[in-house]
């Protein structure tokens, strides 16, 4: 057989397993040590597969079939974890045995090396070296840099008009990632940059079919859609590169801490101890386009559970003008702040962008008396762990009091993972976090959002590499009087 007062890791406190369910039980076939699991032809039959998107056919494994479920799928096996124990022992103890999953190793034809698709001692090499452009230092200093976006993307809104909130949060987190790693205004490239993270998430598909590099090569639109904006950020990312080798001044920003970054942990004799210019497209090309689109994905699932819940949207706004006033936000609001937060973390929690974190067995090995083969895939689903009733009571409600100080203090580390854990835990999360909540705070000062009739309820998903919304997020937007 993925803040610089916050982390994911702290909205986890490490406690003892007291709940229901405390430990993990896992449910074997009938005389084997295989775990249950659904069976592929059936669901097949009954059209399951088609009718089912991936994010609730996990959700629903969680359900029937216990914390630890095997399927296989054409010939695929996958072992699926879904208590925080195990979700600890396979994202922290057992990953030595692992590699990235098969999405992410083939995506090192578009992604390169980074730090999403590298594997050890490469990885950790990489971390250590880009760990300072994500200092929180270096996060705080762009708080203002948030805020100015932000703002600047609400004045352009006309009080009382429709406005598809995921367009603009798209738009708003890549000026914001432009900024924040190049010291530049992309303005003239977003065309170009949203085409190429279109084209990449279309990508997903073809990462499960045979020799996907010879796939992509083929004379198909979507192929060559593929190619061209590898190429066209390829070609923006070098040339940034190239301009600021020729200067070496600090402009503050990622792109010059990457340019700096020495591996001060390399043995003496290594022949290198920088990143090459290959490495820092690689980086730069990784948190362009996971970094930007993730927290875009996160906003606008926020903004739109805002909207459909205008008593915590008041209380929101409450606090964002009793902090602020008519004032722009900075980085030292952030702790006072806390609501903004816990919206943000509550968002996370019922729509995480990275709705599933996925490891390849590198090598066969026994975990808890069970066989393991190589190549198995092995899964952490965010999307069903976050909605275990066993550690989140009424887990469909949108309730950002579950994250409250006394209310982490009952959970246990794994229940909750948004930016994933272990050694590959988001190098980014302090920056997402700084964003959710400054923005959410920034909107919330200045407007009200108001739910389209018709469109209250859950939230319709499109899980791909990302979760995103399925289509736009179109919500009214009128204007407050501050006082």
């Amino acid at each position: 057989m993925a803040s610089p007062q916050i982390s994911a890791s702290e909205h986890a406190i490490i406690r003892p397993l007291t709940n229901p369910g405390a430990t993990p039980e896992i449910r074997f076939k009938p005389g084997t040590r295989q775990p249950v699991g659904p069976a592929f032809w059936p669901r097949l039959l009954r059209g399951d597969v088609f009718r089912q998107n991936a994010a609730s056919f996990l959700e629903s494994n969680a359900r029937q079939f216990g914390d630890l479920v095997y399927f296989e799928t054409l010939g695929v096996r996958v072992l699926q974890f879904n208590h925080p124990v195990l979700v600890q022992e396979m994202l922290v103890r057992d990953a030595p045995h692992h590699h990235r999953n098969m999405v992410m190793q083939r995506s090192k034809m578009v992604l390169g090396e980074g730090l999403l698709t590298s594997e050890e001692p490469l990885h950790m090499r990489q971390r250590r070296m880009a760990a300072p452009a994500f200092h929180r230092q270096r996060i705080a200093a762009y708080g203002q840099v948030i805020t100015h976006f932000t703002r600047q993307m609400t004045q352009g809104w006309a009080d009382g008009s429709v406005v598809d909130v995921h367009a603009e949060m798209l738009l708003l987190a890549l000026r914001i990632v432009g900024k924040t790693l190049f010291d530049t205004n992309v303005e003239q490239e977003v065309g170009k940059i949203a085409a190429a993270v279109e084209a990449f998430m279309g990508f997903m598909p073809l990462a499960f079919l045979p020799f996907p590099d010879l796939i992509v090569r083929l004379p198909l639109p979507a192929m060559r859609r593929i190619r061209d904006g590898r190429a066209g950020l390829d070609e923006l990312i070098y040339r940034m590169i190239r301009e600021r080798r020729a200067d070496s001044t600090d402009r503050g920003d990622l792109l010059s801490m990457l340019l700096a970054a020495v591996d001060e942990e390399a043995p003496s004799a290594a022949p290198a101890t920088t990143m090459t210019d290959q490495q820092v497209r690689d980086e730069c090309l990784t948190v362009l386009l996971a970094g930007h689109e993730t927290t875009a994905n996160a906003l606008s699932f926020a903004l739109r559970l805002l909207a459909d819940h205008p008593e915590i949207q008041e209380q929101l706004a409450a606090e964002s003008r009793d902090v602020l006033g008519d004032r722009p936000a900075t980085a030292e609001d952030y702790a006072r702040l806390p609501l903004a937060e816990r919206v943000f973390a509550e968002a996370l929690r019922l729509y995480p962008p990275v709705w599933v974190t996925a490891r390849t067995a590198a090598e066969a090995y026994e975990y808890r008396g069970i066989s393991i083969a190589q190549g198995t895939i092995l899964v952490a689903p965010q999307y069903a762990v976050h909605r275990d009733p066993r550690w989140w009571p009424d887990p469909d409600r949108f309730d950002p009091e579950r994250f409250t100080t006394a209310a982490k203090a009952v959970r246990p580390r794994g229940a909750y993972f948004p930016f994933g854990a272990g050694n590959r835990q988001c190098i980014g999360e302090g920056l997402a976090w700084m964003e959710g909540v400054l923005a959410l705070a920034t909107i919330a000062q200045h407007w009200q959002l108001l739910p389209l009739a018709g469109d209250k309820g859950p939230i319709p998903i499109a899980p791909s590499i990302s979760l995103r919304p399925h289509g736009p997020v179109r919500l009214r937007v009128q204007r407050r009087a501050i006082t």
